[in-house]
């Protein structure tokens, strides 16, 4: 057996394990939390979502809206069922990434085959970490630990599944049917990662308890993002032909980032003059220049759905828009000046802004 094989098993296990080092350490907690935000999102936008727009079209991306806003209609609706409805949408959820991972297991099949198969794999395992930690931490809150373990098991059962039944895996996964389940996962999942953690740094306690945890969440946000690199690093950095192998994590993660970055070239200019444009008006009805930093703090997020909102349209309508191959160092400024506030802001505060205040939780899942 392949020993790739072995460890996206074995890696299910971390999550646990993590859990149980940190449940009495409130910093450490912050700080993972802030890592399971940065962790679920890049799951969001570079698995689930793409995966779904290709396999589903633009009725995907409402099927997706409306896995993000059920919980809230149900709540207005039928009064206090938040907490039922969280437990329906991380179970279909769930199912989702099991069905998922069946499709893991079979690249990992034939990585093992493949001239390029340790990039494949290594791609693959990071993947299925960040996998591991987002499930438990959000399912143990709302299932029970019982529940997270029943999920992480049937994660790793169906990547053998996948990995011993190769040829067949690829069959069944693009029907669209899988694409609308893909959508109402990653709607389902931005929903509930939108919760705070706990009351170790939302609660009431004023901006005295925030700044306590703000080094936490700095630090889980930062390896949150090298994550993300890591596992961007694993897909891109090296090309393997799509033609060895048409499943689709390896050739639709690395078709998705290709598309991320040459809507970045594309409307990286006009990215980077949102941020200037905010942080003039906030200088100018400001007294000194936090106000300009302020500014840049509030626009940011919106440059960042702006973005993704362009990536997503060039997946799914690829001839429209034209294609940019100059601009990579206008790019990759708004990249690091982004990702250097998110940093400062930490990952609940860096998004907030992008929820308007109806659809701001004022409670949270308690771990």
């Amino acid at each position: 057996m392949d020993i790739t094989l072995i460890l996206s098993v074995l890696i299910l296990l971390v999550a646990p394990l993590l859990a149980r080092l940190i449940v009495r350490a409130p910093r450490l907690k912050v700080g993972f939390d802030s890592f399971v935000v940065i962790t679920v999102l890049g799951l969001i936008t570079l698995t689930l979502l793409p995966e779904a727009l290709a396999h589903g079209g633009v009725l995907a991306l409402l099927v997706a809206v409306a896995g993000f806003i059920m919980p809230w209609a149900a709540e207005k609706l039928f009064h206090k069922t938040e907490e039922m409805t969280h437990r329906i949408l991380l179970v279909i959820a769930s199912f989702a990434l099991v069905i998922h991972a069946a499709s893991d297991g079979a690249i990992l099949a034939f990585a093992s085959d493949d001239i390029d198969g340790y990039f494949l794999a290594a791609g693959i395992l990071l993947h299925r970490f960040g996998v591991a930690i987002s499930v438990w931490w959000l399912l143990r809150s709302v299932l029970s630990s019982a529940g997270g373990y029943v999920v992480l098991a049937s994660l790793g059962v169906m990547t053998l599944i996948g990995y011993f039944l190769a040829a067949f895996a690829g069959d069944w996964y693009n029907i669209p049917l899988a694409g609308y389940w893909q959508a109402f996962a990653a709607g389902s999942l931005l929903h509930v990662v939108m919760h705070p953690l706990g009351n170790e740094y939302h609660g009431q306690e004023g901006e005295d308890k925030v700044s306590d945890t703000l080094l936490p969440q700095r630090l889980g946000t930062a390896f949150g993002i090298l994550f993300i690199i890591a596992l961007i690093a694993a897909h891109y950095l090296h090309h393997t032909p799509v033609s060895t192998h048409e499943y689709h994590d390896h050739s639709n993660s690395q078709h998705t980032i290709d598309m991320m970055v040459e809507s970045g070239l594309l409307v990286g200019p006009i990215l980077i003059l949102m941020l200037l444009i905010s942080a003039v008006i906030a200088r100018s009805r400001g007294s000194s220049w936090r106000s300009a930093l302020t500014g840049l703090e509030k626009a940011a997020p919106w440059s960042v759905f702006a973005w993704l909102g362009v990536s997503g349209f060039m997946i799914l309508w690829p001839d429209v828009l034209p294609v940019v191959e100059k601009g990579y160092v206008i790019f990759l400024i708004w990249l690091a000046t982004v990702t250097i506030i998110t940093v400062s802001m930490g990952a609940r505060a860096f998004f907030k802004p992008l929820l308007p205040k109806w659809l701001v939780h004022q409670h949270s899942h308690s771990h």
